[in-house]
């Protein structure tokens, strides 16, 4: 019995992987709670995730702190990026009186405009940006945390690679969005769902990014544990 729960036993080392994941969600939501990080931290998220859950390269905390670090400017200006377009969003739903989270008929009936199917078709519309959004925030972050690129190159290649591998981005959105209704739904998810998206999503996303990563020097000695996953 001993011996099957050992470090270097499959169940030891799937029970390590599973402590370490409940480990990187609590410190992406402590790292969150400032709320202008959460760039940052979902940077660091998937970093960690991908390099030292899967790949087994360095100390996940060491990790996780280093990639917080290095992108902390360029994930703030992205997230400010998302910021500014739900609050846009936001204004004008205001203005003309509708909610998103009301899609009854009767709320469409009730907005603040003359023409019904006006207010109908930018119900929809908003509905369309908002899943436009979180599918670019299913690239940015994790593409942030791989490639050495500007925030605006980053947004480009987000939304080519969402184009692109719709499949991938389909389900690396739902993926998302189940684990953010499990939170709703289960607080203390929190301490598994940051974690668990960031490894089920690298399954699909490392699949895309591979097709814009150069091949590694031969004669280089940098370890591309990347082009591994």
């Amino acid at each position: 019995m001993r011996g099957l729960f050992s470090g270097d036993s499959a169940i030891g080392k799937a029970l390590t992987k599973i402590g370490e994941l409940v480990i990187l969600s609590i410190l992406w939501f402590f790292t969150s709670l400032p709320v202008i990080t959460i760039g940052a931290s979902t940077t660091a998220l998937y970093y960690a995730t991908a390099k030292s859950l899967r790949m087994d390269r360095g100390y996940f905390f060491k990790e996780y702190f280093k990639a917080w670090k290095d992108n902390f400017l360029k994930a703030t200006f992205l997230e400010l990026f998302f910021v500014v377009c739900l609050l846009g969003l936001w204004t004008v739903l205001q203005m003309m009186g509708i909610q998103l989270n009301d899609i009854s008929v009767e709320a469409i009936k009730n907005a603040s405009v003359d023409n019904k199917g006006v207010a109908l078709g930018m119900y929809f519309v908003s509905a369309g940006f908002i899943i436009l959004l979180g599918g670019l925030f299913c690239y940015v972050f994790p593409l942030l945390s791989r490639f050495d690129q500007n925030g605006i190159k980053i947004l480009l290649l987000s939304f080519v690679m969402m184009i692109r591998f719709f499949y991938y981005s389909i389900a690396v959105l739902v993926i998302l969005v189940a684990m953010v209704y499990l939170v709703i739904r289960l607080p203390l998810a929190i301490m598994f769902a940051p974690g668990l998206w960031a490894l089920l999503s690298s399954f699909l996303l490392e699949k895309a990014f591979k097709k814009y990563t150069p091949e590694p020097d031969p004669d280089s000695d940098v370890d591309a544990w990347w082009m591994r996953l």
